[in-house]
């Protein structure tokens, strides 16, 4: 497996999702290949075509067909994320497990914009971690392939509502051997080309592929949010009483020291 060695990574900012951002799953053709265990949605879903296989669970709205806002958003966000400069992996097919970003592991990345001239994928079995609170944006050339068993997961604050996949081919997440609560994927995906979640995969993001279709497979699909930031904490102002005597204790200091420093002065001037 070649490693590709990138010295820094460009800043990266988040597109406004406006009309697509509480929708877990947006198509024009979703469709559900299994049964039992159901496939759960924790999110909004919109789609003209409608799953021929159920039970789903979709803990949100279902909208039928998706509303012209949701792709005219998922249009204006896509091309937001083409706009913004971006660090090249290469010209080629990347492996994401095997990139080295300055003296990060292989496969550690840090908030930035990352952009490749074919495929982005995750190789069977292999874990890329997203490490820091931040913006990541990742832009294949290609398709997006994830091996069967794989994990994109966060660390360090890393936010799943703040990861982006922009593939300009279609999406393929991997197949797991179990069906876990723990996500093997994480981000918000882009693509219009067509998202398919392979059987037990978990994502925690956003399958936005309105114009293309989504395929799930006893999948949990959580619409992410991240913490809010709070105001910094306020200082609290002294009563008016604790000002006069903090005033009163700083006097008595003063007095203090300048009486020690003239019975210091007495005692080197005495025979």
């Amino acid at each position: 497996m070649a490693f590709v060695l990138v010295d820094a990574a460009n800043a990266a900012t988040a597109p406004d999702l406006g009309a697509a951002e509480p929708f877990g799953v947006a198509s024009s053709t979703f469709t559900n290949s299994n049964t039992a265990p159901q496939t759960i949605i924790n999110g909004d879903v919109c789609y003209t075509t409608p799953p021929t296989t159920f039970p789903l669970t979709i803990n949100g709205t279902i909208t039928t067909p998706c509303a012209p806002a949701v792709g005219v958003a998922q249009g204006q966000a896509l091309a937001n994320l083409l706009g913004q400069a971006c660090t090249s992996l290469g010209p080629g097919d990347i492996a994401l497990d095997a990139v080295v970003i300055g003296a990060n592991p292989p496969g550690v990345f840090p908030p930035g914009c990352y952009s490749s001239g074919g495929a982005m994928n995750v190789t069977l079995s292999t874990t890329v971690t997203l490490s820091g609170g931040g913006v990541y944006i990742f832009r294949p050339g290609g398709a997006l392939n994830t091996g069967d068993n794989s994990t994109v997961l966060l660390e360090n604050n890393a936010c799943a509502s703040n990861v982006f996949w922009a593939p300009v081919g279609a999406t393929t997440l991997g197949a797991n051997a179990a069906l876990s609560l723990t996500p093997t994927f994480v981000g918000n995906i882009i693509d219009a080309a067509g998202i398919t979640i392979g059987h037990f995969a978990h994502l925690s993001g956003r399958a936005l592929a309105f114009g293309g279709t989504v395929t799930t497979d006893a999948n949990t699909i959580s619409v992410p949010t991240c913490a809010a930031i709070g105001p910094p904490l306020a200082v609290p102002a002294l009563a008016a009483w604790a000002m006069m005597l903090l005033a009163a204790l700083m006097a008595a200091g003063g007095f203090v020291a300048i009486g020690r420093r003239r019975r210091q002065a007495w005692h080197r001037g005495a025979p």
